[in-house]
């Protein structure tokens, strides 16, 4: 995936800042359904930041940290897995 956003971007630097660029904290209030985000403290995509903010700004936010997670949190599917399917069968209760 890494590699993947380096190569559309044109290189590491264009990557960086095209990342630096993405800004949900406008949108997040917006938001009304039930937001959980999850982020993988592992992830290498450039400039790739902390979600926990969205997840704040969201009327119905929930943030959840996986230190050792990537990016997609294949590598830590037992440990955020159970508690998301918690969270959507709370939140769609």
């Amino acid at each position: 995936m890494r590699d993947l956003l380096i190569q559309r971007a044109g290189g590491q630097e264009a990557a960086c800042r095209f990342a630096g660029r993405v800004d949900l904290s406008a949108l997040a209030p917006r938001i009304t359904c039930p937001l959980l985000v999850v982020d993988g403290g592992q992830d290498v995509i450039p400039g790739v930041t902390n979600g926990e903010p969205l997840a704040r700004l969201a009327p119905r936010g929930r943030y959840l940290s996986l230190p050792h997670g990537d990016h997609l949190l294949g590598n830590a599917r037992p440990d955020w897995l159970a508690t998301a399917a918690d969270w959507i069968r709370g939140a769609l209760a």
